[in-house]
Order: structure tokens, then C-alpha cells, then sequence
């Protein structure tokens, strides 16, 4: 392992195109251009029935559309975790973050059952469930990440430093949301179980999410170029892009700004970034 990190793009520029069209598969590439152009195809139809400018059958087909892109993306994490050979120490880890998209994608169909299918408010629900669990697997996945390296760098400062900016973000939070709105809701706007879980989702964002995808994006960087640092760069863009998705929807949702088309597409890309990342990391296993 430690040959292969040192070893990373570090030659002339030439080199550097050649190595990483070489390392990265074509499969890799053009699954994840399939699956981000299905994104922008769906954010181009979301956003005009946020105008208002679908019928209800349109504007259901593109909800579902939406709904099933995040399964989508769940299906490519686990055929990534299939590349890896029976064994492979680093597949528990990516195993993991297949496993923060799959419930995902549970907690989005089951969210569309009860509130197209059902005519119920999914809000709390079993949707709720699946994901809060998000976090688990997605914390469970970088401690096993950063654990790996815990013998090539020293993993202390990172963890100290990431725990200090998911304090400082909390701190924002509750500033922000909790104590205006959450907190101060009473019976007849939310229920005690509403009440915990919308206090869950923006702390699990930035204790959960946003703290650990700090501490792997430092303890990464400490590794230099190489091509094993790749895949966790994405996973770390896409942590970030998720919990700044889903703690700006809290806010949006109950400051009464209203939430719009760009939220969507936050979180259904960010785990198409962790779908990609399970994929880059076969590739780049194999050198």
C-alpha cells in the first residue's frame, strides 16, 4: 500500500494525462456519465414543475423519475463492491458506503409509497428509518478508511481538528435552527417523535457527515498524491455536498425560504459521487 501511494502522479504533465486515462476504466467513466446525465435531465424537468410548469401526470412522472435515481446509484455502488475480490481488506469499507446509499434509496421508496401511493404524510416515518441510518454507514465507513492509515500518518491532529469544526458547525446549527424553530415547536406543529427526528438530521449532518468527511479529507491530504487518495476525494465531496444538502433543506423548510429544485439534485448527487468513488476505487486498486 505504501508503494502504491507513493507512487501517484507525480511526473511531468504528460505523464500525469497519460496515467490517469490509464488507471481510471472506461466502464468507470461512462457509468458515471450515464448516471450524472440522468441527473441533469431530471433537474432540467424538476426545475420547471417547481415553476409550475407541468401537469400533476408530468409533474408525478418526474417526482418518480427523481425517486429512482438514487437506487440507480445503489445498484452501481454494490456492482463496484462485486469488482473487488472475495478478501479484499479495503472492500468492508466501500461495502459501507454502498450501504449508505442503499438506505438511502430505501428511505426515498418508502417515502414515495406512503406519499404517492398511500396518500400519507411521510413525515416521521419508517422513510425516516432509512435515513438516519445514512449516517451509520457512512461514520462506520470513514473510521474503518482512517483506521487503514493509521500506520502511514498520524490520524490524532486530523481527528482533533475535524472534531473541532463539527463542534463550531453544531454550534452554527443550533444557532440557526434548533433554537428559532425546532426546539421551541410545540405539539400541534410537531409531534415528540417530529420533534427528535428533525433534530437528528442537520446534527447527524454535521457530526456524522460533515466531521468525519473532515477528518478523512486531512488525513488523506497527509498522503500525498497518490492514486489510492483518489476514490476518497469523491467521497469526501460528496459527504460535504450531502450534508450541506440536508441541512440547508432544514433550514429552508422551517425558516419558511422554501426549498427549490437544486436541493433535490444536492442529494441525489452526492451519492452518485459515493456511487462513482466505490467504482475508482476498484480501479485504482488494481496498480
Amino acid at each position: 500500500m505504501t508503494d502504491r501511494l507513493a507512487t501517484g502522479p507525480r511526473g511531468a504533465a504528460p505523464g500525469l494525462s497519460h496515467a490517469r486515462t490509464r488507471v481510471i476504466s472506461g466502464a468507470t467513466i461512462g457509468t458515471s456519465a450515464v448516471m450524472f446525465g440522468l441527473l441533469a435531465l431530471f433537474s432540467y424537468f424538476n426545475g420547471l414543475s417547481y415553476d409550475g410548469q407541468l401537469n400533476g401526470t408530468t409533474d408525478t412522472i418526474v417526482y418518480v423519475f427523481g425517486i429512482a435515481l438514487v437506487p440507480l446509484a445503489a445498484v452501481v455502488a454494490f456492482i463496484g463492491v462485486t469488482r473487488f475480490p472475495p478478501g479484499e481488506r479495503v472492500r468492508t469499507q466501500w461495502l459501507l458506503i454502498s450501504g449508505a446509499v442503499a438506505t438511502f434509496a430505501l428511505g426515498d421508496i418508502a417515502w414515495m409509497i406512503l406519499e404517492l401511493g398511500m396518500g400519507i404524510d411521510p413525515y416521521p416515518s419508517i422513510a425516516d428509518v432509512f435515513y438516519v441510518s445514512v449516517y451509520a454507514f457512512f461514520l462506520a465507513a470513514a473510521v474503518v478508511a482512517i483506521g487503514s492509515y493509521r500506520h502511514l500518518v498520524d490520524i490524532k491532529m486530523p481527528v482533533i481538528v475535524a472534531a473541532i469544526v463539527a463542534l463550531a458547525a453544531t454550534a452554527v446549527v443550533y444557532i440557526a435552527l434548533l433554537q428559532p424553530y425546532i426546539l421551541p415547536a410545540g405539539t400541534d406543529e410537531l409531534s415528540a417523535v417530529g420533534k427528535m427526528v428533525s433534530t437528528i438530521y442537520p446534527l447527524g449532518d454535521v457530526l456524522l457527515m460533515l466531521g468525519p468527511a473532515v477528518a478523512l479529507a486531512l488525513v488523506i491530504g497527509r498522503l500525498g498524491r497518490g492514486r489510492l487518495a483518489w476514490p476518497w476525494w469523491i467521497v469526501v465531496v460528496g459527504a460535504i455536498v450531502f450534508a450541506v444538502t440536508d441541512s440547508w433543506y432544514s433550514y429552508a423548510d422551517w425558516s419558511g425560504a422554501g426549498t427549490t429544485a437544486v436541493l433535490d439534485a444536492g442529494w441525489i448527487g452526492a451519492n452518485m459521487l459515493l456511487a462513482t468513488a466505490v467504482f475508482v476505487a476498484r480501479d485504482v486498486s488494481r496498480y
